[in-house]
């Protein structure tokens, strides 16, 4: 079907209005993001961006976009001053025209100083009116499936006024598709992609994770060095089970990306644990960057770089979800190991215990408050130098 037929679904409207939800923190770079794949009256929001575009950017920014966690489409506003205003609201909303009869869907809510005393019973009365809509309309009505629904409905209740959306990610979008081995304290994907966009990184020099875990820094910044977009490894989204589902236009999103063959320069990740480097492999291999990424047991202490300058980025334990024996030891050596063998460089650092990071004994150059989950962290840039040239200047004369 052709794309207009689907514009024609939403009013006619060539200007869609979508909503990017993120991590705390991440509001800015997000913006950033949107804005280079083509999003007008882009606005930031606690933890999502808001933003207007035609039908193909929905399609084009769940395969691309690095730092979004969940694309929602809005099909409609509507204020209410009770239950049966918001029944009625939501009655008349057409989601046959999305969802077949036969098709299963899912409701949630968030609320802020609402009438309603539960998420869950905004969800379950909005549920009833769809239901009940295709019942009068079809005689049959769609099933609720909470986990894989063909259609996920999301409310967002602030006082009176609500705002439906369809949720067109399924999924959060910080499941790449790459991991096949998981760390117990292993970096969100979406987290990890805004801390290499945030260091000003553009694959100028080589990069290297000392402690690398499962490997999730190293393919963030070999997908980004190589452009290969966030969505490349999934296979499922949850527009393609729409009864709008455009195969051809998403197709043409998804040649539409210019993915390198090459890049000069080269990903180093190093781990003490054989366990973790196992996992770091195994994912590596799965997202088929084994040319580019180059693994090897070894502490810390004995990590070198290959060549400067380089990029070190860092994830090390917090002492939350991996014990660690002494953690200010643990910092005190990472600032020891980039002092004396990584001059000429510069390093990035996460983490959420900010006494430990103090024992790291450099200063930092930038502190970014950031979330790892639930975990208020600082995100810390070092530079390192060596004689009288930053590492900045080096990279300037790279470019």
């Amino acid at each position: 079907m052709p794309l207009n037929y689907f514009l024609s679904m939403n009013d006619n409207k060539s200007n869609e209005h979508f909503l990017a939800k993120t991590f705390a923190g991440l509001e800015e770079v997000l913006q950033q993001e949107l804005e280079q794949l083509g999003a007008r009256n882009c606005q930031k929001h606690s933890r999502s961006v808001s933003f207007e575009g035609d039908f193909a950017l929905l399609y084009k920014v769940n395969y691309f976009c690095r730092t979004a966690l969940r694309i929602l489409w809005e099909m409609d506003r509507f204020r209410f001053q009770n239950n049966n205003q918001f029944y009625d609201a939501i009655y008349k909303f057409p989601a046959e025209k999305y969802l077949s009869k036969d098709g299963t869907l899912a409701v949630s809510a968030s609320l802020t100083e609402s009438q309603f005393k539960t998420p869950l019973f905004a969800s379950v009365l909005a549920k009833d009116a769809i239901c009940d809509r295709f019942r009068s309309m079809f005689e049959e009505r769609p099933s609720v499936d909470k986990d894989e629904p063909d259609v996920q409905f999301h409310l967002h209740i602030f006082r009176d006024e609500c705002i439906l959306y369809l949720d067109s990610s399924g999924e959060s979008l910080h499941k790449r598709g790459y991991k096949v081995a998981g760390h117990p304290a292993q970096i969100n994907e979406v987290l990890a992609a805004a801390m290499i966009m945030l260091s000003g990184w553009h694959g100028e020099c080589d990069f290297i994770d000392n402690m690398c875990g499962s490997g999730t820094l190293l393919i963030e910044a070999a997908m980004q060095a190589l452009h290969i977009p966030a969505g490349y490894y999934r296979h499922h989204w949850g527009f393609m089970r729409w009864k709008n589902y455009d195969r051809c236009l998403w197709n043409k999103i998804v040649d539409s990306a210019n993915i390198k063959d090459d890049v000069n320069v080269n990903f180093y990740g190093y781990d003490v644990s054989g366990r973790y480097l196992g996992m770091a492999k195994a994912n590596v291999e799965e997202a088929e960057l084994q040319d580019f990424i180059f693994l090897e047991k070894s502490d810390m202490a004995d990590t070198r770089p290959e060549r400067t300058p380089a990029l070190i980025m860092i994830n090390p334990p917090y002492g939350e979800r991996l014990d660690v024996e002494d953690i200010r030891s643990l910092y005190k050596q990472i600032g020891d190991t980039w002092k004396q063998h990584f001059a000429g460089c510069m390093a990035f650092v996460i983490s959420s215990d900010l006494n430990a990071l103090k024992n790291i004994g450099l200063h930092p150059t930038r502190n970014i408050k950031l979330f790892n989950g639930p975990l208020e962290c600082r995100f810390q840039k070092f530079e390192l130098y060596s004689g009288k040239k930053s590492f900045q200047n080096k990279i300037e004369k790279k470019r």
